[in-house]
């Protein structure tokens, strides 16, 4: 049975955009909140507000795309806390458009390093010891980008983002046995974290979809969902929010 109250969180990418709405989220439910992020000033800010707020939260540096830095991470937060109950799997870049013959090695590279393969990394550092324990929650913040078609997105990006949704999958099949439980998020746009948009673009945006832009509140809300016991029953779900930005399965 999960709850987040009195959990122990890991949020990759926390100190900014989405992650740190999810970090705020999850600390104003009771969580210790570990803020890790490669931007280690802006991480110990965001940890140091939530603490000032009377919440609970510290801040660690993390490089997602060194498996050596997720070891470090973990090993950093079971020595101070024992237990690691869950890890979100936030912390990605946005692309630049391009034409498929646009798209050098570095950029794929590089996309495929932080949004892909960041999430393994981090993923596979936690494992050990949610094993142990017999329990765990894993989220992976993917993207609307991984189903979604027509508009010019960087190929590297929505592989990457379809790749997370493959791991979830994989992942949830393997470890439920473990008590471990994993799930996938898919925000659409937004409004202000991602792609930029014109504002022709917003407004175009904006006449195709009622609910318009959610900013970040909503995909904190389901991570929150799925790491409480609200989620008990949810393993290897893509949980889509997206204000109607991608609708069906």
């Amino acid at each position: 049975m999960g709850t987040v109250r009195d959990s122990v969180v890991i949020v990759t990418g926390g100190a900014g955009g989405i992650g740190e709405a999810i970090s705020s989220a999850l600390a104003s439910r009771g969580a210790h909140v570990v803020v890790a992020d490669i931007r280690t000033d802006a991480a110990a800010a965001v940890a140091g507000r939530l603490r000032a707020e009377g919440l609970s939260a510290s801040a660690e540096t993390l490089d997602i795309t060194d498996p050596a830095s997720a070891a470090a991470l973990v090993e950093s937060v079971l020595h101070a806390h024992g237990r690691i109950d869950s890890l979100v799997n936030n912390a990605g870049l946005d692309a630049p458009h391009g034409h498929p013959s646009e798209i050098d090695a570095t950029h794929w590279r590089h996309v495929i390093d932080v949004d892909l393969n960041g999430a393994w990394w981090c993923t596979q550092a936690v494992l050990p010891a949610m094993t142990s324990a017999g329990n765990g929650r894993i989220v992976l913040i993917s993207s609307v980008a991984a189903r979604a078609s027509g508009a010019p997105l960087s190929p590297a990006y929505s592989a990457a983002k379809a790749g997370l949704l493959g791991l979830t999958v994989s992942l949830a099949t393997t470890l439920e046995r473990d008590g471990i439980l994993v799930n996938a998020i898919t925000p659409g746009p937004t409004g202000n974290t991602g792609r930029a948009f014109s504002p022709e673009g917003r407004e175009a945006y904006l006449a195709a979809h009622p609910l318009g832009f959610g900013g970040p509140k909503p995909i904190a809300d389901a991570v929150c969902y799925l790491l409480d016991d609200s989620g008990d029953w949810l393993s290897g779900t893509v949980l889509n929010v997206s204000g109607g930005d991608h609708r069906g399965i």
